[in-house]
Order: C-alpha cells, then sequence, then structure tokens
C-alpha cells in the first residue's frame, strides 16, 4: 500500500516536471508558422497541469500524505504548510499565466516578454515544489509510516469519496489527456516535410 501511493506520487512528480519542461521548450520555439496551434497548444498544457494538480496530484498530498506524515514527524510541519501554500499559489500563477497568454493571442509579440518572464518564474517554483517533496516528505513517509497506517487513510478517503464527501476525479480521463498532448506536441514539433513522408 505504502510502496504503491508513494510510487504514484513520484510518478505523478515526473510526468508534471515534463510537461512542464515541454512548455518551456515549446514557448522557446515560439509560434513559427502555426500560431493557431501552438497557442492551442500551450493552452492546453496550462489547462492540463493546472486541473492535474488541483483534481488529482494537491488532493492525494493533502489529503493523504501531508496529513500522514504530521503524525509521525511533526518536525515536518513548517515544510508542509510551504507546501500547501506554494500549491495554492502553483494553481493561481496558472490561471495567471492562461490570461497572459491570451493577452500574447491578441496582443501579438509585445506581450511575449511578460508571459515567458512569469512561465519561468511558475515553472521554477513548482518544480522547486516537488524537489521539496522528493527531499523531505515523501522520504518521512517512506521511513516513518507503517502500512497499516496507509492501508486505514487510504481506506477512509475511498470511503469519503463512495459517499459522495470527497470527489474522486477520473485519472484515466487525465491520462488520455496527457496522451493527447504529447501526440499534438509530436505533430507541433515535427518538421512540415517530415510529417507528411
Amino acid at each position: 500500500m505504502q510502496t504503491h501511493l508513494l510510487r504514484n506520487i513520484r510518478d505523478e512528480h515526473l510526468s508534471l516536471a515534463a510537461m512542464l519542461d515541454a512548455l518551456k521548450m515549446v514557448v522557446t520555439r515560439g509560434p513559427g508558422d502555426a500560431p493557431q496551434r501552438f497557442f492551442e497548444i500551450v493552452d492546453s498544457m496550462l489547462v492540463y497541469v493546472k486541473e492535474f494538480s488541483e483534481h488529482v496530484h494537491y488532493p492525494k498530498e493533502i489529503e493523504l500524505i501531508f496529513p500522514t506524515v504530521l503524525q509521525v514527524a511533526p518536525d515536518t510541519l513548517g515544510a508542509v504548510a510551504r507546501l500547501e501554500q506554494s500549491h495554492a499559489a502553483s494553481v493561481a500563477e496558472l490561471v495567471q499565466l492562461q490570461a497572459l497568454l491570451a493577452k500574447w493571442r491578441t496582443g501579438g509579440a509585445p506581450q511575449r516578454a511578460a508571459f515567458e518572464r512569469a512561465l519561468t518564474l511558475c515553472c521554477q517554483r513548482y518544480l522547486d515544489q516537488i524537489r521539496m517533496e522528493e527531499a523531505s516528505i515523501l522520504p518521512a513517509a517512506e521511513q516513518l509510516v507503517n502500512d497499516a497506517q496507509w492501508r486505514a487513510l487510504v481506506v477512509q478517503h475511498h470511503q469519503a469519496a463512495t459517499a459522495g464527501l470527497v470527489p474522486e476525479p477520473d485519472e484515466i480521463a487525465f491520462e488520455q489527456r496527457y496522451n493527447r498532448i504529447a501526440l499534438w506536441l509530436t505533430r507541433f514539433l515535427t518538421p512540415t516535410r517530415l510529417a507528411h513522408k
């Protein structure tokens, strides 16, 4: 139970970091001769990171990982508090990035620099958040929380979701969205002369 849950969290960290790296790469490349596709892809990536974080990834950490770690390692309270604030800030930043992207799309090149600066800061903070979790929270969870505690917490969470007390996201739908974005990226980044061979 513990191994599965923590592996799942780490896999999500890898997926989110990969999406953020791809986002930075696409924005650095710029719209080129396909601005409509460019803005649609970048917007899809921002929406994915925001919604996956807000509805899938963060709830697992806030409802399962953080409370359990605090029970066995109270000294992590400061890190947990910073991470919860960082989670809320990340969601707000991603919403702001969508607004800046819309300004770039309608206002043209003069708006690009503002978007790129905000994106760089957002990605840096998000990756710092992941690093903090990987360095302090997850090791504490691995070393100090026993399997029975994990099992009880997961069962309790599942019962709450079944009763409609907490939302249960459709993770398969998010995986499909991730794969669609990866396909769009491949097509966008493939030179036209190769794409039609």
